[in-house]
């Protein structure tokens, strides 16, 4: 199976979210990975789940987190791998998006606010999303008048940059962003973590899975944007515009087009 525009297996690195998510499944790579962005130490990992799927409601927005892990006291961990930068100015509203479907059911009826779990969003950028050319930008909810008073929400956003400037991190994560960034190998753990990449390059079983993955993904996006130029076109039937504009705009067929026309006046 060759899909064109995509990564060729055999050129796959840590950089691809497929390949970050394929090596973070092993909890002794997933947990140091954690404790370098954080700056913290972790007793041990309860539960790593690469890609995450929150199912969408009833005309709500479903995602698929890259990697969701649970650490042994409770504290939940929401990891992205970012390499497009084309909406890095919705990174914010995103990782806002993250936080409430990850605290969605998280308590029970009767359960109480304190008992609703500590939770970090993590993402790691090949870019630098706020153009200040700092390696790691971390953001809680801080008190404008009083930039000393931080609410106690338990949420915590970290964008890591892995172009930025490494002097102000440690030396565990300046390794780690250097082995994103260039696939240099400067400590025991960016070793660790290259020798599963080359492991996983020469897996052909892991190869015919990615292939399958990427080509199901393009053919959901076909139809979400096929349902989206379908939806369009309905709304521009109902404000009178002719089928020429409509298939000008839409990319439409005229035989979608008059099939959609014709369904409107079934429901009328």
């Amino acid at each position: 199976m060759n899909i064109k525009g995509i990564t060729k297996w055999n050129k796959m690195t840590l950089k691809n979210s497929y390949m970050f998510r394929l090596v973070m499944e092993k909890n002794n790579l997933c947990k140091p990975l954690i404790e370098r962005v954080l700056g913290i130490k972790i007793k041990s990992l309860s539960y790593v789940e690469p890609e995450k799927s929150f199912e969408a409601k009833l005309r709500t927005k479903g995602i698929r987190l890259d990697l969701f892990v649970i650490d042994e006291d409770g504290v939940a961990y929401d990891i992205e791998m970012q390499m497009d930068n084309s909406y890095k100015k919705f990174l914010g509203k995103r990782s806002r998006y993250y936080v409430s479907l990850m605290d969605n059911g998280a308590l029970k009826k009767d359960e109480p606010y304190s008992h609703l779990r500590k939770s970090y969003v993590i993402f790691i950028c090949t870019f630098d999303p706020f153009g200040k050319g700092l390696a790691k930008y971390t953001f809680n909810a801080i008190c404008n008048e009083d930039h000393s008073l931080v609410l106690d929400d338990g949420v915590t956003r970290v964008f890591i940059n892995t172009e930025g400037d490494r002097h102000r991190i440690s030396r565990e994560l300046a390794n780690l962003l250097g082995y994103i960034s260039t696939g240099d190998v400067t400590d025991d753990y960016t070793r660790q973590l290259d020798e599963k990449v080359k492991e996983l390059r020469n897996d052909t079983g892991e190869e015919v899975n990615y292939m399958t993955y990427m080509q199901t993904m393009m053919e959901e996006r076909a139809m979400a944007y096929e349902e989206a130029n379908q939806e369009t076109a309905l709304s521009m039937l109902k404000d009178g515009f002719p089928a020429e504009t409509i298939i000008k705009y839409t990319k439409l067929t005229l035989e979608q087009v008059t099939k959609l026309a014709a369904s409107l006046h079934r429901v009328h």
